[in-house]
Formats: C-alpha cells, sequence, structure tokens
C-alpha cells in the first residue's frame, strides 16, 4: 500500500496489513422522518458520476445520499450487494465505514464533554493514573486528533485485549513531543476508547448506541462483534450487510477486513446510507450537539510550530478551494463522508470494492458546489520534471512498467507508491491527464503542481534530481 494512501485506510496495528455528548437538554430527541426525493427516470449529474466510477474501477455497489440544511435531496442506490446472490443494494444495505467509524468517536467523545463528564484539555493522567509521567503532557484532544506522541503498535495481535493495547503504549517511550506532530495511527483511538469508557461508564459500543444510534433510530447501524482464532471467523448476523469485494489481475475478488472488537474505537462499524442520513439531517438540526461542539470537531488542531494539522477530533478537515471539507474516508473508499459546515451540506459515498480511492463525494460535491479559488500558474523553470511526471502519470495508469523511467534511482519508494493498485485505480477514476502546471515551490524546496485530469484537478509535491528526473512524488 503507498505511503500517502494509508490517510484513508482501516487503521493500522491489529487491522494490518491492509491497515467517532450533555443528554438533550429538553425532552427525548425523535427520529427524523426520512423520505428520499421521488426516483427520476432520466439519471442526474450524480447518477452520471457514479456510473462512470463504477464502470472504471469495477465497483460492484454504491449508495448516495445528499443532505443540505437537515433535508435529504438525494438518496440513491447503485449496483449489486452480493454479486453471487445478484443482491441489488438499497438505501438500506450495510456497508463498511472502515476508519469512517472514527467519526462516530469524535461524535461520542463531544457528547460526553457536553454532558460534563470529561475535558478535552483533561491530561490523560486524570484517567489513567499508572500512565507514565509523559502523559501527563499529553490531552484528551490530542488523541482524537492524532497530535498525542504516542508511538504506533504495530505488531498488537490479534486477540490481544484492550488493556494489553493500553500496556504496550503506556511501555514505549512517546515517539515525537505531544502536539509538535501529527501522526495518523490506531493507538490514539485504542487509548482514547480506554478514556471514554471509564467517563462514560459503559463499553464504547454500548455508548454508541444509547448516546446516537437509538435515538436517532438508526436500525441498520451495527458492530459484528467479530472474532478470529485464524481458521474460523465468528460473528454476528448484519441483515443486508453488503460483500466487500477487491481486485486480482483486475478481477474481482471477496475482500474483507477483520476489524476485531478491541479495534471499534477506531474502525469496523457498519451502517446504511439511511442511517447515516438520519445522524446528518440530525446534526443539522442541532439534535446531536451544539454548533459549538460541531464547529470543535471540525476545528483542525494547531502544532506547536503555528501550522495546522490534518485532523479535527476524529475527523479529517482539509481545505476544498475556498471552502473546508470535514469528515473522513475509510477503507480507503469503503465510505467517503464529507460536509461543508457554513453551508450544512454533506455528501455520503458508501461502496463495496476496496481498492480505489475516495473520490466519489468530492465529485459529487464539485456538482453542488464548485470550488471557488483557483491557484495561478507560475512560470516554470523546470519543464523537464513536469514532463517527467506527465510520463510517470500517464504510463502508471496504463500499467506500463515504463514508469519508473521518469524516477531517479533514490526515487524508487515513489516510483512503486505510484505503480501500487491503489493508485492505478486513483488515476483510472481521475481519467486522462490533460494538463501539468506548475503553481508554487515550498521552503523546503518541494514543487507543487496542478494537474488537472478529465474528471478531477488535484495538487501534487515533487522534487527532482539535476537532470529532473523524480525523487519524491505524492498527493499534496
Amino acid at each position: 500500500m503507498p505511503v500517502w494512501s494509508r490517510m484513508h485506510c482501516g487503521a493500522v496495528g491489529i487491522y494490518r496489513p491492509f491497515l467517532w455528548i450533555l443528554a438533550v437538554l429538553l425532552g427525548a430527541w425523535t427520529s427524523p422522518v426520512l423520505s428520499a426525493p421521488e426516483p427520476s427516470s432520466v439519471p442526474d449529474e450524480i447518477d452520471q458520476i457514479v456510473a462512470r466510477q463504477m464502470q472504471l474501477n469495477q465497483i460492484p455497489g454504491v449508495a448516495v445520499a445528499v443532505i443540505e440544511q437537515g433535508r435529504v435531496v438525494k438518496l440513491a442506490a447503485y449496483g449489486s450487494a452480493n454479486l453471487e446472490w445478484n443482491t441489488p443494494v438499497g438505501t438500506d444495505t450495510r456497508f463498511q465505514l472502515a476508519s469512517a467509524t472514527k467519526m462516530m468517536t469524535g461524535l461520542l467523545l463531544m457528547r460526553l464533554v457536553e454532558q460534563k463528564k470529561l475535558g478535552l484539555d483533561d491530561p490523560l493522567t486524570r484517567w489513567i493514573p499508572e500512565a507514565p509521567a509523559s502523559w501527563s503532557a499529553i490531552r484528551v484532544r490530542q488523541l482524537a486528533d492524532h497530535t498525542s506522541g504516542l508511538a504506533e503498535q504495530h505488531g498488537a495481535a490479534r486477540d490481544a485485549t484492550l488493556s494489553d493495547i493500553l500496556a504496550a503504549a503506556m511501555a514505549a517511550p512517546l515517539a515525537y513531543s505531544p502536539g509538535t506532530e501529527a501522526r495518523y495511527g490506531f493507538t490514539d483511538f485504542a487509548v482514547l476508547r480506554v478514556i471514554l469508557e471509564k467517563a462514560g461508564g459503559d463499553t464504547l459500543p454500548q455508548m454508541l448506541r444509547r448516546e446516537l444510534f437509538e435515538p436517532l433510530d438508526m436500525r441498520e447501524t451495527a458492530f459484528a462483534n467479530a472474532s478470529d482464532d485464524g481458521t474460523v471467523r465468528v460473528g454476528d448476523i448484519l441483515p443486508r450487510r453488503a460483500q466487500i469485494y477487491g481486485l486480482r489481475d483486475d478481477e474481482l475478488t471477496t475482500s474483507d477486513f477483520f476489524f476485531a472488537p478491541q479495534g471499534y474505537g477506531a474502525g469496523g462499524l457498519f451502517a446504511s446510507v439511511g442511517d447515516l442520513a438520519k445522524l446528518f439531517t440530525a446534526l443539522d438540526e442541532g439534535r446531536v450537539l451544539s454548533a459549538q461542539s460541531l464547529r470543535e470537531i471540525e476545528t483542525p488542531a494547531t502544532l506547536s510550530n503555528g501550522k495546522r494539522a490534518p485532523f479535527g477530533l476524529g475527523w479529517i478537515v482539509r481545505p476544498y478551494g475556498g471552502d473546508t471539507l470535514a469528515g473522513h474516508s475509510g477503507g480507503p473508499a469503503l465510505a467517503d463522508i464529507w460536509r461543508i459546515e457554513d453551508r450544512k451540506l454533506t455528501v455520503i459515498v458508501l461502496s463495496n470494492q476496496q481498492v480505489q480511492h475516495p473520490l466519489l463525494a468530492e465529485a459529487i460535491i464539485g456538482t453542488l458546489q464548485p470550488p471557488s479559488l483557483r491557484e495561478p500558474a507560475a512560470s516554470d523553470d523546470h519543464p523537464e520534471i513536469a514532463a517527467n511526471i506527465r510520463m510517470a502519470l500517464t504510463r502508471a495508469a496504463a500499467g506500463d512498467q515504463g514508469a519508473t523511467a521518469a524516477f531517479a534511482p533514490s526515487g524508487e519508494d515513489a516510483a512503486q507508491s505510484l505503480g501500487s493498485p491503489f493508485a492505478r485505480a486513483m488515476l483510472r477514476g481521475m481519467g486522462p491527464l490533460r494538463r501539468v502546471e506548475l503553481v508554487g515551490v515550498k521552503a523546503d524546496g518541494d514543487r507543487r503542481y496542478r494537474l488537472t485530469f478529465a474528471y478531477k484537478t488535484v495538487v501534487w509535491l515533487a522534487s527532482a534530481n539535476a537532470d529532473g528526473r523524480l525523487i519524491g512524488f505524492r498527493p499534496e
């Protein structure tokens, strides 16, 4: 898996090798009445975007919801949930959310904060007194925004308990000073779960059910409670669960992540697009969190050097052409959920083919709110670098091993990443490359290139040697 694809993958550690709240002040929650717009016999632009990506990347099934200002403006299902049974996707089909589960953990965290059961700036040693002294410098919020400094526990066994994971984390030295970096990983959310369960007095799955799923009538949202002894996998029966698929030699295969229960703060939740539409409708209406708490979740951490980290509280936060997107992907694209808070616009895309990149939700957002800002192109003093970028991308999209010719020997890692199945899927999804434009050079020397593909425009960072061959090349 390429380094730059890990941001969207299932949690690392026990998930390898594939590498979330004051009760309502008055009265009980009411379940939203969810009515989809009347279906049209004429495909709209969203239908066309979905159909194109399903064809380009062999995606059997997709479900989409668009919510704006508390109203469901589109709720749709496409393709097959199970190819062996020829079962169509419905708006009640349960999809694996993978790392998008962290969004639910973030919501739970803020509900407990609103209930004054814990504070975002509590030191970890308040909740884990036996922790090493170095943990007194770590705040609860830094677990949720991945700036804690905790070392990642990559070798955790499948049968490791939450206590085992906590003990291993306490025994390891900090990987970096808290607040100085942001490193996405699993350990932060395992330790966060320990604290949430102490503060809330129940297990994380039970609290999610109590605080979110039951009040909002989310009947198709649950964990599978799976166990795996290396021979047999046992878990709960989840009606209407979509089968997950992968690719082997460009042919579809079944391919199922194993999410162990001890990691449920970080991934593993199944949900239908209809249930998620209920959740985001309620968020728009202020029935889950206050507006201030939701803004807290969607505010990226500020590092000690003043730079902005890419994470809010269980949510990823990133710029989008003059706006800000907050949400998460998982699998890397089994779930793709993004929101523009100022417009209260949320797009949810669930799918059942994991060898792809999360392109659909942003493409749909682009039809509803196109990016308002476009950086001007800069004068390119090294056109040979742009030429090598074009060659590398064009050949990699075609599966041509000749793409490595664009890279210097020291760029071998970048070349291998670009040739991975995930990178090929991303390039397929973006369509043919149209333009390569330099838009600036960073202080560290990395050159920023705007790459205009048929279906998406992105900015990637490149570094090169004296003759223009690539050393580093990755999405910004």
